[in-house]
């Protein structure tokens, strides 16, 4: 999996009316699957290399600050317990369906954190730094030691004004490790109990895309009460920031309004199939113990040139693209619909 760069992306819903706008166009995504939540996205610039002006979840790669083994100073600071019991933090594996992405340490070293804790951080560190928002707590709950234990809504850290929150974005986005020295400045540690498991995707292989862009990305869910009035884009990877409900996304996305990712497009449409929040945080926080399976879409082109999207499970999914093979049967096999 060298090819792949592991990384960290974060599914957050709010409470929200369904606000859908279907006026002057047509209406794709049917009128029952009406949610009372939204789900933040954001729209990568178009000056980034990586799949330019697409929305996309908050998250991004796993930095060894998010691995080193100095948070463990930090919780224990925070809660003396915490160290103590690292391990019942950790999911059973014998339990549950376990990715390959969490049976070996993130940074392959036996010192740094178990990679259940480092994603769940560098996914809270990531969604700060393109955002804003910063999902962390000032006490680590005695009773919430398992990871994926129900914990409704994630606790929000507020900062004193928008220029403090802006003073140490900036700060965090230029060195990852500044995200350690900002928990310590306020005393406070990433809300990891409130990050449940909910997928694991590899980046679809294209013709022409390089080793380094493709990634090995575990997806968690969570939900917050609203979000910060200063939330705002970076303005550099991310030219824009979006609150809406999954079917108005779906919408836009089936109506060629905005250019959205194979597995966004495939979670927003798990989604929409829970039209209450609280449905839905009650199945994620359930879920999240049963395990993941890592997912690799593959690509292929019908008789009739359509580009063609295949996961596992599908009839044709062996006819897809891979790299290592002179001949893919990917136009000649598929069939006209």
């Amino acid at each position: 999996m060298k090819s792949w760069r592991t990384a960290a992306t974060l599914i957050l819903t709010t409470p929200s009316s369904n606000t859908r706008a279907i006026c002057g166009r047509k209406k794709i995504v049917h009128g029952c699957f009406s949610t009372n939540y939204a789900v933040l996205m954001l729209q990568r610039s178009s000056k980034n290399n990586f799949f330019p002006n697409a929305y996309v979840f908050p998250g991004g790669g796993l930095d060894h600050a998010d691995v080193t083994s100095k948070w463990l100073e930090l919780f224990d600071n925070i809660d003396g317990g915490f160290v103590k019991h690292l391990d019942r933090l950790r999911l059973d594996p014998s339990m549950r369906t376990t990715s390959p992405m969490m049976l070996c340490d993130a940074a392959s070293s036996p010192d740094n954190l178990p990679p259940d804790i480092s994603y769940r951080i560098c996914a809270i560190r990531e969604t700060f730094e393109e955002t804003g928002l910063l999902l962390a707590r000032t006490k680590v709950p005695s009773d919430e030691y398992m990871l994926g234990k129900k914990t409704l809504y994630a606790r929000t850290f507020k900062f004193e004004d928008s220029d403090m929150a802006k003073h140490w974005r900036k700060k965090v986005t230029k060195d990852a490790k500044n995200f350690l020295k900002l928990c310590h400045h306020f005393k406070c540690v990433p809300d990891i109990w409130c990050l449940h498991e909910w997928s694991n995707w590899l980046t679809p292989i294209c013709k022409g895309m390089k080793p380094t862009k493709r990634y090995d990305t575990i997806f968690y869910k969570a939900a917050i009460q609203s979000l910060p009035e200063y939330l705002v884009q970076d303005n550099e990877e991310i030219s824009g920031l979006e609150r809406k409900n999954p079917e108005s996304f779906l919408e836009d996305y089936f109506n060629e309004e905005c250019q959205v990712g194979n597995p966004q497009i495939y979670e927003l449409l798990r989604l929409v199939n829970m039209s209450d929040h609280e449905d839905l945080i009650t199945f994620f926080v359930n879920r999240g113990k049963e395990g993941l399976e890592r997912y690799l879409p593959l690509l292929a082109v019908s008789l009739d040139s359509y580009p063609v999207a295949l996961y596992p499970g599908d009839e044709d999914y062996q006819f897809g693209f891979f790299p290592d093979r002179r001949n893919s049967p990917t136009a000649t096999e598929l069939y006209k619909s």
